[in-house]
């Protein structure tokens, strides 16, 4: 029984967190192309990048090829998993008795993927896991010049501010009242002397204002006339 071989699939979805320029510049160095050769790989069709791989060494470029920000998978080269004998036999003739159960887990369509767009991938190159796809400089650390400063040991207060001094009050003339005593002490204002004797008081419902009516005027209308 031969080995079964595999084959890397991507369909040119970007993995989480991935963007899609920088993405196109990882999987150019990735497998050492111009961008314009990965292009395809970002059509969103189905495509092979990698083939007859066996297993450990498909998922080995399947990480590599997720880590560069695309989607990939695995599957079986078509027509390379080994299969069973079958015995073709007339449907009609076949009784209940030389039925079978097949075994958990057997996959019951026996119909071949379909195959993955045939793309030339010779001309590319796949760099060893691990390898950083992004060749940018680090930033150089600023060079900052500390010598005049110090280190004081643990415990050192840094801040010599001097303390407040407490001022110095003289109190020996004041003393304490005990508790309830009025500090202040309220005088009462002596009643006005009011002169009332020249007010009366009138009786209740008494007209205090008393008005008087003005005659209406008389005048002589002998002298005018209307026309």
């Amino acid at each position: 029984m031969s080995e079964q071989c595999f084959q890397v699939i991507i369909n040119g979805q970007l993995a989480e967190g991935a963007e899609l320029s920088q993405t196109r510049q990882n999987m150019a160095k990735l497998f050492k192309a111009k961008l314009e050769a990965v292009e395809p790989m970002f059509s969103g069709k189905r495509v092979s990048v990698k083939k007859n791989l066996d297993q450990a060494t498909a998922k080995k470029y399947q990480q590599a090829i997720i880590k560069a920000g695309l989607k990939a998978g695995i599957a079986p080269m078509p027509n390379t998993a080994p299969a069973e004998q079958r015995t073709t036999t007339n449907p009609a003739t076949v009784g209940i008795a030389t039925a079978s159960i097949a075994a958990v887990g057997s996959t019951m369509d026996d119909r071949s993927p379909p195959p993955a767009a045939n793309i030339d991938t010779s001309a590319y190159g796949m760099d060893e896991v691990g390898i950083t796809l992004d060749e940018t400089p680090l930033a150089d650390e600023p060079e900052i010049d500390i010598s005049a400063f110090s280190m004081d040991e643990v415990g050192i207060i840094i801040d010599e501010t001097p303390p407040v001094q407490t001022a110095e009050i003289d109190v020996s003339t004041i003393s304490m009242q005990e508790t309830g005593v009025d500090l202040v002490e309220y005088k009462t204002p002596a009643k006005a002397d009011y002169d009332l004797s020249a007010f009366s008081m009138a009786e209740a419902g008494e007209i205090l204002v008393e008005y008087t009516h003005t005659a209406p005027a008389e005048i002589d209308t002998g002298d005018l006339e209307l026309k």
